[in-house]
């Protein structure tokens, strides 16, 4: 035990005499038929390189916490699996298993984005840190080359082994459906309804659409790869590409507008190659046009579009079912199955019949409504009884049961959806940020329209006995009324207010002002706050 000590200080006052040795590399955030570890499970990862001599881990932290450097200590029980060759790489497995093995960390990764750190075995000292963006399932963020300055995305991850770029390859794709002129059917990360076109990955495995290019009526437009989490494509699956001329939103929005009229799009491999084109009609309001069966040569008018999902599903009508409320981040509120502090989200059933969920979808993901399938091996858990309740914790751990989601849930900015088990019927949805630890955000009655910030939450009871934020609602004169709001909003005296989108976009600063118009405003949640401070949420609903 002495000899690993004296070894970890000899590597400190090498480190701290010749420059930076250890590096955070390379990161999968969400392991969904990646590398399986040796339990053959597939579990997030962090690679950590070292460039400088023979050394050991052990004793060295690591933590997503800023607050808690010292979340997880690296043990020093098996010296085989700790020391990393000089030059070369070892692999943590970040699943929250350490009863695994010595590189089994004590917690999971966020796929929605945090900071992981490597901290020396002083608990201080941080010897490397990567703050990682929102992750696509099977893609790696790692330094372009080991110990590299720069962070790029890997359509191929290189675990354990010398960051390498592979070039993509062009792969068979369907152009699979179309629509030009909606208002109702389906809306992007905005709440807008826009125009967009459906691509089908009839392929075993995850296409990203990075590199590709699709052009109408001459223009080109290269598919940005600054964030695969909107153009990775899942294995048999389809992605949803806005073309709303809105630049600035996210990568699966395209710098142009669909042809009322009708045209023809055509989609290029990385290689130059056309992989598909696909003519559309002149199409009526809310309606699509599309394969007959994706990827078939036959198309046809859809009256009910799928976007999304499968040109052959067929529309599920879906329970009255609310999403009731939210806790984003439960540090001491209530425990799971398995003793342990996990995000949650509440449904309530306000009918009188109980309702099986068996075959719904929830998704965190605005542009993947079939992210997580609720299991229907346990009817009987996941069944919501009649005016009851039933909790499901967004943990990103299926293996410790049914009501466990394949997610976590962000703090920051977060939309949850429900929908029916045609995959793209929206039975509710909901979006929030910046909920404090412990508090949840909840129905001010069960079912209302009326959101608000809980101190006290009620998982799995009537949010009628909850205790609202009062410092969320502020002094009488700011609250804004009524709310929810369809065409205007007012308050009790003239104000100098900003308004925000939940996403963080400025919609306007307004002066002296005792109301608002805002029946132009997409439906939605807004923030307000004023020149002292304070701060309303706002509904907007048609």
């Amino acid at each position: 035990m002495k000899r690993i000590s004296g070894l970890l200080l000899a590597v400190l006052l090498y480190t701290h005499s010749n420059g930076q040795t250890l590096f955070i590399n390379e990161i999968v955030a969400s392991n969904k038929a990646g590398t399986m570890d040796d339990f053959f499970e597939h579990d997030d990862w962090v690679e950590i390189y070292n460039g400088g001599g023979l050394i050991n881990l052990a004793g060295y932290y690591v933590s997503d916490d800023a607050s808690l450097l010292t979340k997880w200590l690296i043990p020093s029980t098996n010296p085989g699996v700790t020391y990393i060759l000089p030059n070369d790489h070892l692999i943590l497995w970040v699943d929250k298993d350490p009863q695994q093995g010595e590189d089994h960390v004590d917690f999971s990764l966020n796929a929605d984005g945090e900071t992981f750190f490597l901290v020396a075995p002083d608990g201080n000292t941080i010897i490397d840190s990567v703050t990682y963006p929102l992750m696509a399932p099977d893609v790696s963020y790692g330094r372009v080359s080991d110990g590299n300055s720069n962070w790029i995305y890997f359509n191929t991850p290189t675990f354990n082994a010398t960051n390498t770029v592979i070039p993509p390859s062009t792969e068979i794709l369907f152009i699979n459906e179309v629509q030009t002129v909606n208002t109702s059917t389906y809306h992007d990360q905005q709440f807008d309804y826009d125009q967009w076109i459906e691509i089908y990955n009839p392929n075993a495995f995850q296409v990203n659409l990075a590199s590709y290019t699709i052009t109408i009526n001459g223009i080109d437009w290269l598919v940005p790869g600054t964030n695969p989490y909107w153009t990775v494509i899942p294995p048999h699956g389809f992605i949803a590409l806005w073309f709303d001329n809105e630049l600035g939103i996210e990568t699966n929005h395209a710098p142009m507008t669909l042809d009322l009229s009708g045209g023809t799009i055509v989609l290029k491999g990385p290689n130059g190659n056309t992989v598909d084109q696909f003519t559309y009609p002149s199409i009526a309001e809310n309606k699509s046009y599309g394969r007959q069966s994706d990827g078939s040569p036959t198309s046809v008018v859809f009256a009910i579009p799928t976007p999304r999902v499968s040109n052959t599903t067929i529309y599920i009508q879906p329970a009255e079912l609310y999403i009731n409320e939210v806790m984003p981040k439960n540090t001491e509120t209530i425990t799971d199955n398995f003793g342990q502090y996990e995000d949650w989200f509440e449904i309530y059933n306000p009918g009188a019949n109980s309702v099986n969920l068996s075959g719904y979808y929830f998704s965190d993901n605005p542009g993947n409504p079939v992210k997580w399938v609720v299991p229907g091996s346990f009817p009987d858990s996941v069944t919501v009884p009649a005016h009851g309740w039933l909790l499901f914790w967004a943990d990103e751990d299926q293996s410790q049961g049914v009501l466990h989601t394949s997610f976590k849930l962000s703090n920051n900015y977060e939309c949850l959806s429900l929908y029916s088990p045609d995959g793209f019927t929206l039975t509710d949805e909901i979006c929030w940020s910046d909920i404090g630890a412990d508090s949840s955000y909840g129905r001010v009655n069960d079912g209302a329209a009326h959101w608000w910030v809980f101190v006290s939450s009620t998982p799995e009871a009537s949010n009628n006995s909850g205790s609202l934020d009062i410092s969320e609602k502020g002094v009488g004169d700011f609250l804004p009324y009524p709310n929810p709001a369809s065409d205007h909003i007012y308050f009790d005296k003239k104000l100098n207010v900003s308004v925000r989108a939940i996403d963080g976009r400025l919609i306007g600063n307004f002066y002296h002002v005792n109301g608002l118009y805002v029946a132009d405003w997409s439906d939605g949640v807004y923030i307000i706050s004023d020149e002292n401070g304070r701060i309303s949420r706002l509904i907007k609903s048609n």
